[in-house]
């Protein structure tokens, strides 16, 4: 076993890794907007970055036994809810690229997003910053979803 620790050290730490993740503010905004269900999300999540996660190399199996329950969930259900999930993401890639190439979406200014993902450092020096930050940004997610789709549209 890689740094001789025991099966439920790496798979204990590693679940903690997940689970603050999914407690990330703008993360879960962004997700209940999206086409993916929490469980796709953490399917994507553990097959893309349970490696590094459990800085370890993982079989589906130790995949499957990460997700949210205790038990985890079994390898065919893993590997079922992973084609889901990339199905998902492939056609939003695809929606996307299609209102762009039709001029159905307007080019918002996205540098906020992008910066989002660079939060994390200022979380730990400047909590106060961080925390009107996030706020600013899920706000203005809000504001951005309601001008496209609806509650403050030009007519």
């Amino acid at each position: 076993m890689e740094n001789s620790e025991t099966p439920k050290d790496w798979h204990e730490a590693t679940r903690a890794v997940i689970e603050e993740t999914l407690r990330d503010r703008i993360l879960s905004a962004l997700l209940q907007r999206s086409n993916l269900t929490g469980a796709q999300f953490e399917t994507l999540l553990v097959d893309q970055l349970g490696h590094d996660m459990a800085n370890k190399r993982l079989t589906r199996s130790d995949m499957a036994q990460l997700r949210r329950d205790e038990k985890g969930i079994s390898r065919g259900s893993f590997n079922r809810t992973l084609r889901q999930a990339r199905e998902n993401v492939v056609e939003a890639i695809h929606t996307v690229l299609l209102l762009g190439y039709c001029g159905l979406t307007e080019s918002p200014s996205i540098a906020p997003f992008l910066e989002a993902s660079q939060l994390k450092d200022a979380a730990q020096h400047e909590p106060e910053v961080y925390q009107r930050t996030v706020d600013s940004i899920i706000d203005d997610l809000e504001h951005a979803f309601h001008a496209m789709f609806g509650k403050n549209r030009d007519t």
